[in-house]
């Protein structure tokens, strides 16, 4: 499914459709709208779109991010949502540890993740009627798409090097150079590679009796 496309994401609910036909003993209780694995052509390989200073991010950096992780998540979410409150199911989302804490450079991402929180609080209020779970899912650092360092790499130079004379010598000719530098030195102390926190905690989400609305997952967060 591509998120980003309306088309695509009403063929998926056909295909659903479908089998609920073929199946009539399937009852859909549970929907995950988990976008980090779903096929999106139009985002970047970078997956969490461009990382930088705001002075170097254009507005299409931003619409990039927000098509999938905002907009994605409506998009779906509206067009399944009618068979969830049919059958009294849950909604799973997952936002990001940035609404806890955001760091430079990341503001198309963590204003995309921003608005996940805020659309999934709206969500729990209008569907509670209804005996709707709505949850939020909120990992931390974890070794994933977003993190490898080559695609890493690729973007800041692009980046870089499609700013100004002027933006650069502002920041330093060697800036991007550090910047480098810290993502490839840090980034691999702090990326979680073990994944299972996050399975276990949409696994409980979607089968608990009585799922927590917010699960927090990942060592970094235990200090927030």
């Amino acid at each position: 499914m591509d998120v980003t496309d309306d088309e695509s994401v009403r063929k998926s609910r056909e295909i659903v459709d479908t089998v609920l036909r073929e199946k009539i003993s399937v009852r859909i209780s549970e929907m995950s709208d988990s976008l980090s694995d779903l096929s999106c052509p139009n985002q970047q390989r970078w997956s969490g779109g461009n990382v930088f200073y705001d002075d170097f991010l254009t507005v299409d950096d931003y619409k990039d991010v927000w098509e999938v992780n905002m907009c994605g998540v409506i998009r779906v979410t509206q067009t399944f949502r009618d068979l969830i409150k049919k059958s009294r199911g849950r909604i799973v989302i997952c936002s990001s540890a940035c609404i806890l804490f955001t760091s430079p450079s990341h503001g198309p991402y963590a204003s995309s993740k921003f608005a996940v929180h805020a659309y999934t609080a709206v969500l729990r209020h209008e569907l509670q009627p209804y005996g709707v779970d709505v949850i939020e899912i909120v990992p931390g650092s974890f070794d994933t798409g977003m993190t490898i360092l080559d695609n890493v790499q690729k973007m800041l130079d692009t980046i870089w090097y499609r700013a100004s004379q002027k933006l650069r010598d502002e920041y330093g000719h060697n800036y991007k150079e550090k910047a480098t530098k810290f993502i490839k030195e840090l980034g691999p102390k702090v990326w979680a590679k073990d994944f299972t926190c996050v399975t276990n905690s949409y696994y409980e989400a979607i089968v608990a009796r009585r799922p927590k609305l917010l699960y927090q997952i990942g060592w970094d967060l235990l200090l927030m």
